[in-house]
């Protein structure tokens, strides 16, 4: 497939001698007078939907050309069609094709001007072109509508000059600057083999560019010819310009200024019987209207071509209100189904007289305009391969609106097959969408009917593909994605969509080949696509390098964030993922709830279960033929409720997911875990079994079952061979892997644990995952130094997963390497997003450091409670250190430990915790204000008196009577165990207490 973009003229001769003069001779003013009524259909389109295709000033150009025709040829208004931009759709310039040839007669004069881009494709041998109208899409896939072909403009040319019309054809083709202009170049040749019954003029010879200047906000070629046109071009000064004459001057000026601006050639070539015909007469009253004074109205002439109908400059207002009613319609986005919709009112008008045809003609082309380029913008984005799709109602309202369009068109449009492809496609997209495997028989139907009309619709194969696959009929899907592919060979959905196919079948090293052969390593689709392989093989930090390459292209990647948050949970990374999660949700929160669960985000954002369940309702209204909406919801309210009634509606809600779509495992899932719930254990285990039967080949369905057999049924055995089904179907799974070994380490047959991850270590070696489950059996045999020798060559191969790190740094802990401990376990506790891991790593080092401080060293034991403290400096962890240090008389440090934790925010029991080490500390350092001030308030908030404190502290202020009296107080039997020395320090007892 080639590009060109094109400013392409086609222009219905003035003259007879334009196609009939004979070579060498030189026709007289008086013999080149035609009679007939001059028309002219002008499209220029530099707006394009498109962002790859903006163009600069080919609307311009047009308002230029238009503004030539009426002024200086005398075309009447009424008799210019001026399409513009967004008012240049496909179906609008077809539809003034068909117009045109309906009210042509013999002498009468049609210029048809284009100026935007063009594109040549070729397909299994086949070349078409095509002019690009403002709906067409950027990634080459013409026959899905947005253009208007060159096969058909031609026939509707030979059609024309067969009631004696007579046509000029010319192009300004190849413009510079364009990303595919080294392929339209290279086409130039087959344009300019084609319209052999035309006389041609092109901008530009093969293998050259056509340029444009921002000066004078034109391409050198228009400009040139309108001025050569305007009487420029009359070399002789005869009043008549031939051919050869206006070839020179486009030649002379043309080529002479790129030369000189671009260091480049541009050489414009003048193809047609006879070089020496009259090509038009030039006024003697041509100078009273000049080239500067059209190109100088250019600006109006474009804001009066994109006026609404609204704006209509009526002779006749009787029709105001008419147009009023249809104005507002439009506006309200009332296009159809109702009596005062825009399309009910024109129809209305059809058959009254006394609305103008213009009148007619102007609202059939606002409703062709809005309709034909709402449906054709859904199926581009569909082109493109875009992830965030709207969901399946909003195909089928465009598929409606499409059906509109062939109603305002009639079947003898020469796009009618073309639209109703194009309308056949979003029906069954709008099945595709939805996911509901009961109706893809019906929309294989309707896309095989919509190749019947367009064969050579990659977009048709593609969807067919899509269909295939969801059914896992891989062959028939890869066939169509092939076909597809070798349509246009440009387009990266059917690469993509292959790979996806490979994926779905665990075939990772194919789909890793094919995207490497047929796409390399460019682009963001490629590189999400890469890392997503990647992940699922456990290879993290390559799949992390692949999203980083997608984002760098595009920070707001709402599916590159998403990865980004997947891939940092399977590291361990979890408050990195939930960050990463959250950007985005920004980016894009449709697609990133319906993508990662709705369930998920319901939990993330810890949501009122009343809240939940309408956003469970909503989904499903929403998508009410989504198996996902169906079982999560069934999901929640097996997790949330014990009412038999309410299980009952979960059983039904799991049984239309189920029908929606055979291969939604967790429904399956979900349905066997409630039917055990509701004390059904047969059909429990019936529904595992039909699972499997529909879905043989998916390893995470025997997974699933082999956690329901060991968890609920504990029938081991069966549980571990349903896990070494699942290994056995994709040898890659982690989760697989994992749910083994733990089945393994819980029945102390560790030996089994270690073969089986070793396999997995020589099979994988560059996934961090297998190695961290190794380490994690020789933690739990408690063969310490082996578990840090596996964590650390996790590390190894990914410095960023930290998954094994709380694990590495208790094995650290147990071999006497806290230092190396420290970084490792605060590391996972600050990528953890709730306190349940930073909990557990405290209490386990609280656990070590009393066990140490019975065999081990102070210091040790110092160490283990800082750390503790370090990770997680709150209250209750502060006041565990503050004793420690107080105890091991350090009661200056103890005091900057506990002293910022008093805190409003904490219960009264732990500030007076706090408060009553405080006051010890104070009396070890013999600090009477601070002991003083920390007693007194201890008393205010704790009411109850702690008699053995209360007798150490008056002794500390010289009381020793009351003091005396209040040791007595104490059971007397504290003062002879070592509980004693856990309380107070030896300072403090040496002086107080004993």
């Amino acid at each position: 497939m080639r590009r060109i973009i094109l400013y392409f003229f086609l222009v219905v001769s003035l003259l007879s001698h334009a196609q009939d003069g004979s070579r060498g001779s030189k026709p007289k003013a008086a013999n080149t007078v035609l009679e007939g009524t001059k028309r002219a259909i002008i499209v220029g389109v530099s707006d394009y939907n498109e962002n790859n295709l903006k163009l600069n000033f080919a609307d311009n150009d047009a308002a230029l050309f238009k503004n030539y025709l009426k002024d200086i040829e005398g075309l009447e208004n009424e008799n210019i069609s001026l399409l513009i931009n967004k008012d240049a759709v496909a179906l609008n310039i077809v539809q003034e094709l068909k117009k045109q040839f309906k009210v042509s007669e013999d002498g009468d004069v049609l210029y048809i001007y284009f100026a935007g881009h063009g594109d040549v494709v070729e397909d299994f041998g086949e070349k078409e072109g095509f002019l690009l109208a403002a709906d067409a899409n950027a990634n080459q896939e013409y026959y899905s509508g947005g253009v208007v072909p060159l096969a058909l403009l031609n026939k509707a040319i030979n059609n024309l000059t067969q009631k004696g019309t007579k046509v000029i054809l010319i192009l300004d083709a190849c413009r510079s600057g364009f990303v595919f202009e080294s392929g339209a170049v290279k086409n130039m040749g087959t344009i300019q083999a084609m319209f052999e019954n035309s006389t041609k003029i092109l901008s530009c010879a093969a293998d050259e560019l056509s340029y444009e200047s921002p000066d004078i906000k034109h391409g050198y070629f228009t400009y040139y010819l309108v001025k050569g046109l305007s009487g420029k071009a009359d070399d002789d000064e005869d009043q008549n310009i031939i051919y050869r004459e206006l070839e020179d001057y486009l030649y002379d000026n043309v080529n002479t200024t790129v030369v000189k601006k671009h260091n480049k050639n541009q050489t414009p070539v003048l193809r047609t019987k006879n070089d020496r015909a009259v090509m038009k007469v030039v006024s003697n009253d041509v100078t009273v209207i000049n080239f500067e004074d059209i190109a100088s109205t250019i600006e109006n002439t474009k804001q009066f071509a994109a006026r609404g109908i609204a704006k209509t400059d009526l002779k006749d207002k009787a029709n105001g209100e008419l147009i009023s009613r249809f104005s507002a319609a439009m506006e309200r986005a009332s296009y159809y189904g109702k009596s005062s919709s825009a399309f009910e009112i024109y129809k209305s008008s059809l058959n009254n007289k006394t609305v103008s045809e213009g009148i007619k003609s102007k609202m059939q082309s606002t409703l062709l305009k809005t309709l034909s380029n709402e449906a054709q913008s859904l199926i581009n984005l569909y082109i493109q391969g875009s992830k965030s799709l709207p969901p399946s109602r909003a195909f089928v309202k465009q598929s409606k609106h499409l059906d509109i369009c062939l109603e305002l068109m009639g079947k003898d449009n020469f796009l009618y097959d073309r639209i109703k492809a194009s309308q056949l496609l979003l029906e069954a997209y709008a099945i595709i969408r939805s996911n509901n495997h009961a109706r893809f028989a019906m929309a294989k139907r309707k896309l095989n009917s919509a190749l019947q009309l367009e064969p050579r619709a990659a977009y048709i194969h593609n969807a067919l593909g899509l269909v295939y696959n969801q059914q896992k009929r891989y062959d028939s899907a890869f066939y169509h994605f092939n076909t597809a592919k070798g349509l246009i060979g440009s387009w990266q959905s059917p690469d993509i969509n292959i790979s996806d196919s490979f994926i779905d079948q665990y075939k990772y090293d194919d789909a890793t080949a094919h995207l490497n052969n047929s796409l390399g390593k460019n682009g963001n689709d490629t590189n999400l696509k890469l890392g997503e392989i990647n992940m699922l093989q456990g290879k993290y930090q390559l799949a992390e390098s692949y999203y980083q390459n997608a984002l760098k292209a595009n920070p707001s990647n709402a599916l590159a964030q998403q990865k980004m948050s997947e891939l940092q949970r399977l590291k361990g990374n979890n408050k990195a993922a939930l960050e990463w999660y959250n950007k985005a949700i920004k980016a894009d929160s449709t697609n990133t709830v319906s993508s990662k669960g709705l369930l998920n985000y319901i939990t993330l954002n810890t949501i009122e279960d009343e809240q939940a369940e309408k956003l469970l309702l909503n989904a499903i209204d929403n998508n009410p033929e989504s198996s996902i909406a169906y079982s999560e919801y069934a999901d929640f309210i097996r997790s949330k409720y014990k009412r038999l009634t309410r299980l009952r509606l979960a059983a039904s809600l799991y049984d239309k997911a189920i029908n929606l779509n055979p291969f939604n495992i967790e429904a399956y899932s979900g349905k066997a875990w409630l039917k055990s719930q509701m004390r059904k254990p047969l059909e429990a285990t019936k529904t595992f079994e039909a699972c499997i039967s529909a879905n043989p080949n998916n390893a995470d369905a025997y997974l699933l079952y082999g956690n329901y057999l060991e968890q609920k049924s504990n029938k081991l055995e069966d549980a571990e061979a349903k896990y070494k089904k699942a290994i056995e179907k994709n040898n890659t799974s982690i989760a697989a892997y994992s749910a083994l070994v733990k089945l393994y380490n819980e029945q102390n047959v560790t030996q089994k644990s270690i073969d089986l991850v070793q396999n997995a270590i020589n099979n994988q070696p560059e996934a961090p995952d297998f190695w961290h489950l190794l380490g994690q059996t020789y933690f739990e045999t408690k063969a310490y130094d082996e578990a840090i020798n596996a964590f650390e060559k996790a590390v190894t191969i990914d410095a960023s997963f930290v998954k094994g790190n709380k694990n590495l740094g208790f094995s650290q802990v147990e071999t006497n390497q806290t230092e190396k401990a420290a970084s490792n376990l605060i590391s996972a506790s600050k990528n953890s997003v709730d306190a349940n891991t930073t909990n557990e790593i405290v209490e386990y080092l609280h656990t070590v450091a009393r066990d140490k401080s019975k065999f081990g060293t102070p210091e040790e034991v110092t160490k283990l409670y800082k750390l503790a403290y370090d990770i997680d400096s709150k209250g209750n962890t502060a006041l565990v250190y503050a004793n420690h240090l107080y105890l091991n008389n350090n009661p200056e440090e103890a005091l900057k430990v506990a002293l910022p934790r008093i805190s409003k925010v904490n219960s009264k029991s732990l500030n007076a915790d706090l408060l009553r080490v405080l006051t010890k500390a104070s009396i070890d350092l013999n600090n009477t204000e601070n002991a003083d001030y920390y007693y007194n308030y201890l008393t205010k908030i704790d009411k109850t008196t702690d008699y053995l404190l209360a007798s150490v502290y008056l002794k500390f202020k010289g009381n020793f009577t009351e003091g005396e009296a209040m040791r007595r107080k104490v059971n007397q039997t504290l003062f002879r165990s070592n509980k004693l020395k856990d309380m107070y320090s030896k300072n403090t007892i040496d002086k107080y207490i004993l």
